[in-house]
């Protein structure tokens, strides 16, 4: 009988700890080292991940995710990894990188010519529509204005941020040198991917090969997060390609890309759609 019993508790507490997790597994999060982490969220519309930089006096959270989830917040989750002031550091302002915004009330942004002329006396920026690709106009309060191409220190960690348009004007990629990170924001990941600039495209690819070597790790903001290093290559060639139009083994096929007929091209193992943010500014 007492053999009956143990055997009934050790069920139930594997149902409730299977229920728990249940409930709060929207987030996955992937340790990289004690003071990094990935936070994705595989289930979300876009599959997107955002990353946790922890330094010993501050952290930066890279994006803040869709803000689908109804069951758990992203700070949460930072609040759960970090005891530290995170600051939000948005890659760039579309729809499915700013969810949860308000949540924080540290927001950073690049100090780069495209932004900083553009806030408010009162520290405001608004996005428009072709920024957010969204329906709604978004206002941001930022509270900290990051250089570019210089190493800012969270507290013996040192990380650069890079001016890296492409695929938005105002997108950003992370590099950590001293632990061989980069995050690309949504300029390079695992699967499709969406170019507002051939030229500009090409160069920031450029950017992120000139300031690394095959020792660094990858990380993207959708699909599976980390990328093999030989994608960049392999990303630039296919649109050098392509802009060139040179390439004849270019295959071209069309998609529905949230209700517009998009031709989609690829080269190699690379797909990427060339001009994509008419498809959310139409009325």
């Amino acid at each position: 009988m007492m053999k009956q019993i143990i055997h009934f508790i050790i069920i139930l507490l594997i149902c409730l700890t299977g229920c728990d997790t249940s409930s709060n597994d929207w987030f996955v999060v992937e340790r990289l080292d004690s003071r990094t982490y990935v936070i994705s969220e595989p289930n979300s519309s876009q599959g997107n991940s955002c990353f946790l930089i922890i330094g010993e006096k501050e952290a930066i959270l890279f994006d803040s995710g869709t803000g689908e989830s109804k069951m758990r917040s992203i700070t949460q989750v930072t609040d759960s990894l970090t005891k530290l002031p995170v600051t939000l550091l948005l890659s760039h302002f579309h729809f499915d990188h700013i969810g949860n915004i308000n949540e924080f009330n540290r927001i950073g942004i690049p100090e780069i010519e495209l932004l900083k002329n553009r806030l408010s006396a009162d520290k405001l920026l608004n996005l428009d529509r072709s920024e957010v690709l969204s329906k709604d106009k978004v206002t941001l309060k930022i509270s900290r204005m990051y250089a570019v191409g210089k190493e800012i220190d969270l507290g013996n960690r040192r990380i650069k941020i890079v001016h890296t348009p492409g695929h938005s004007k105002e997108s950003i990629s992370i590099i950590d040198n001293e632990n061989e990170y980069v995050f690309t924001g949504d300029l390079v990941y695992n699967g499709l991917l969406l170019l507002n600039d051939c030229d500009a495209y090409i160069h920031s690819i450029d950017k992120i090969i000139n300031n690394s070597n095959s020792n660094y790790r990858i990380f993207g903001s959708h699909g599976k997060p980390e990328v093999n290093y030989e994608r960049l290559a392999q990303i630039k060639k296919a649109i050098e390609s392509h802009h060139a139009g040179n390439c004849i083994n270019e295959s071209v096929h069309q998609i529905n890309l949230f209700g517009f007929t998009k031709d989609v091209y690829k080269i190699g193992n690379i797909s990427f759609i060339d001009g994509y943010t008419d498809v959310f500014t139409k009325e």
